[in-house]
């Protein structure tokens, strides 16, 4: 295969694990930078040399995690440097890294830019120091004003603000608020996303415990759609349900998530998938760094298990996937991957047609306006 695909790198440790996060994450200040850094390179190397990698270009790199912004500047261009090495990166490649906005200034910012990251995005979450406490963030509002206008000053053009709203005590008006402070400053892309109670997280042991009450329904949907019309009226293009971005900004990476291309994950716990040989595979790494470290060196990946996909696994998690962009799924790449035409193999669709959730537009199958609103229930009827 020849086509570029998607390149993410994960880094487990945040200098403490917030309450809502189910990632796989663990606590620690000073991760141990030099060994992991080590161990993703031979990794890198370990994948380029052979199928289906190999001989394959990389057009986009994501450092997450985690909280990449740990790492130090030398470290990160060591792990950009063997992927350039090793696979080569397609021109004007986006290299994104993610960022604790309290754990960055300009020099580590510029630092980041010298090693060939071009694009930051910034965990804010929230501009109200109250929902920050309750999210278990150690930084404060002040923290990401200063990390943006740091950014702007090392000579980042691309910067991403990550947002959570329906925090328990926010209010509709709290959120508004939050979508001004973020939209002043000026960011090229902003992520906001609704507080989910993830089974197993203390927030969701909380709420079971009546220490936290959700944002009850009727606020969290004015939410939602205070943040679709707020942001449209700032400029900002809604390209995924979760997604804005000024023109020509949209993530060029997690875009490969949404239109089925392929992306290989490479540190503890990250996930890979592979359209080809049909109908695809994905894997998944060792969780806990020492383990996947030790997997690296004695056989070069840390896979722990893999997951042939049936066919109408495949062809469900295509749709699903694709109906999380505005523009829908691409039915003609749905047929060429799959031979056969995407309402024959869901007869559901004329339902969901007839109920004005979804419709065509010639090549494409996307949701409506009405069917964002209730994308999870379209969603369930694809599993």
């Amino acid at each position: 295969m020849s086509t570029s695909f998607a390149l993410y790198v994960h880094v487990p440790w945040c200098r403490r694990i917030c309450p809502y996060c189910d990632f796989n994450v663990y606590a620690h200040r000073r991760p141990p930078e030099d060994a992991y850094t080590a161990a993703l390179v031979a990794e890198i190397a370990a994948r380029g040399a052979a199928a289906p990698w190999a001989g394959r270009r990389v057009r986009s790199v994501y450092l997450g995690g985690g909280t990449p912004s740990l790492f130090s500047p030398a470290a990160v261009g060591r792990i950009l440097e063997a992927a350039a090495a090793v696979f080569g990166l397609v021109p004007g490649a986006e290299v994104t890294i993610e960022a604790n906005p309290g754990t960055v200034d300009r020099r580590r910012l510029a630092g980041y830019r010298a090693a060939g990251v071009n694009r930051l995005s910034l965990g804010a979450q929230s501009f109200t120091a109250a929902a920050l406490r309750i999210l278990g963030r150690d930084h404060a509002p002040a923290d990401t004003v200063a990390a943006v206008a740091a950014a702007r000053a090392a000579g980042f053009a691309n910067v991403s603000l990550d947002l959570i709203y329906a925090v328990p005590g926010t209010t509709v008006v709290d959120w508004e608020r939050d979508l001004a402070r973020a939209v002043a400053l000026g960011p090229e892309h902003i992520s906001a996303y609704s507080l989910t109670y993830e089974e197993g997280t203390p927030l969701e042991a909380w709420r079971a415990r009546g220490r936290v009450h959700p944002v009850d329904e009727e606020s969290e949907a004015a939410m939602t759609e205070t943040t679709a019309a707020a942001l449209a009226a700032a400029g900002y293009e809604r390209y995924e349900i979760s997604s804005w971005a000024r023109p020509g900004f949209a993530s060029r990476h997690n875009t490969s998530y949404w239109d089925g291309s392929d992306y290989l994950g490479v540190g503890a716990g990250a996930h890979s998938f592979a359209a080809y040989p049909a109908p695809g595979c994905r894997w998944a790494n060792l969780r806990r760094p020492a383990e996947w470290q030790a997997a690296v060196w004695a056989r070069g990946s840390g896979v722990a298990h893999e997951e042939p996909l049936t066919p109408a696994k495949a062809r469900g998690e295509f749709v699903l996937a694709g109906l999380r962009r505005l523009a829908g799924v691409d039915l003609l790449e749905f047929e060429r991957r799959f031979a056969s035409p995407l309402a024959a193999c869901f007869p559901q669709l004329a339902a969901l047609r007839a109920d004005g959730l979804v419709e065509d537009t010639g090549r494409r199958l996307r949701l409506t306006a009405r069917g964002l609103l209730f994308a999870d229930t379209v969603a369930a009827t694809f599993v």
